[in-house]
């Protein structure tokens, strides 16, 4: 078993709204269901990356993956997803939730770009705002 874990530090801005249309759809829901364990709420915690973890995001490719597939409703291709699982971390009061990090295949996020799926609404659960700041605990699948 691969004992890699990383340490991502961010802080939180507003996404785009795209998430919630996606993380709807059949096709990507049973699969977070049967792979991740559970329904995410319909939305991403967008984090910006500071520079030096967004230049450890390459390392990601180091830790074992929980693989979303792609698939088609007949009328289109919804492109596959790549999680890891990861400890979110409040850092000043130190609250923490087990938080799954998705890298879409297909995205308009730039490499500075964090992306966290959760079965609960992380803003409203820990109490977030945008500019605050997160550390990421990202380890290996044992999927």
């Amino acid at each position: 078993m691969d004992n890699t874990t990383l340490l991502f530090i961010g802080t939180i801005t507003t996404g785009m709204g795209d998430a919630k249309k996606f993380l709807s759809l059949t096709g990507y829901l049973d699969q977070f269901k049967s792979i991740l364990g559970y329904e995410p709420f319909p939305g991403t915690l967008n984090i910006t990356l500071n520079t030096s973890s967004t230049q450890l995001k390459s390392n990601l490719s180091e830790l074992t993956p929980l693989l979303i597939n792609e698939w088609t409703d007949g009328d289109r291709t919804y492109g596959s997803a790549t999680c890891y699982p990861a400890i979110l971390i409040e850092p000043v009061e130190g609250k923490t939730l087990p938080v799954h990090v998705i890298l879409p295949d297909k995205t308009r996020h730039g490499e500075e770009q964090l992306e966290l799926l959760s079965p609960v609404n992380l803003r409203k659960t820990l109490a977030l705002n945008d500019t605050d700041e997160l550390h990421i605990s990202v380890y290996s699948s044992t999927y």
